[in-house]
């Protein structure tokens, strides 16, 4: 399905990824916040170098997305493809409602979960004390493996192309799309009002509901049946 309008798959991807990464501040942007502020200067190397981290976990993850897709495609009969975009979509509503306010984060005590089982903690304080980007990188490919609704919706995305190069170049707009927040994460978190954040979250809250609308639209078209609107 995605397949046929991948220029738009893409920036729905990056638009996606730009827009749900300022939820994401709080928990992945305090990991970078407590990499710089651990520091007399910002290490920007160790900071991008932390990024390409995330985005290669992203694009791993892409890669076996892939893979199930190709695999699936095999059995198109039976509505898979349609299936993977109904629960995308409907992951990007939730995750959306998570946004407003109006639905608890079903991922939370997973995510706390997997942040020690990761052992996230001693990976940021060997970063923060060392200026070598191989420990940056193992760290954001870590902070990459961390459950999140957002990347599951886009991992749900990718499967749905049917491609494993489309699969991963969707996961890897997807990150791109989160490098801004995150990157800048340290001055976001000291000098935008809570105010002003929360009018950004909602502003993203119902941007990711459109696209997920726009998703589940596509989902119902899909073989010519679509949906009554």
């Amino acid at each position: 399905m995605l397949s046929e309008i991948h220029g738009v798959s893409l920036f729905m991807m990056l638009a996606m990824g730009f827009f749900g990464s300022l939820h994401c501040i709080g928990m992945c942007g305090g990991l970078v916040a407590a990499l710089s502020l651990g520091r007399s200067r910002v290490w920007w190397l160790g900071l991008i170098v932390y990024q390409a981290g995330r985005i290669l976990s992203y694009m791993l993850l892409g890669l076996l997305a892939g893979m199930a897709g190709m695999v699936l495609y095999g059995f198109d009969d039976m509505g898979f493809q349609k299936i993977l975009a109904l629960l995308a979509g409907l992951a990007m509503l939730m995750f959306a409602l998570n946004l407003l306010g109006w639905l608890p984060d079903p991922l939370g005590r997973v995510a706390s979960r997997s942040y020690q089982y990761l052992g996230l903690a001693r990976l940021v304080q060997t970063a923060a004390s060392h200026a070598r980007p191989y420990g940056w990188l193992v760290l954001g490919m870590a902070n990459g493996l961390l459950p999140c609704g957002l990347v599951y919706a886009a991992l749900a995305l990718a499967v749905a192309a049917d491609n494993m190069l489309s699969a991963i170049g969707m996961m890897l707009w997807f990150g791109l799309g989160t490098v801004p927040a995150m990157l800048f994460a340290p001055w976001l978190l000291t000098r935008l009002s809570a105010v002003f954040r929360r009018k950004l979250l909602l502003f993203s809250a119902l941007l990711i509901a459109l696209m997920g609308g726009v998703v589940l639209w596509r989902a119902f078209a899909m073989h010519g049946h679509v949906m009554a609107m």
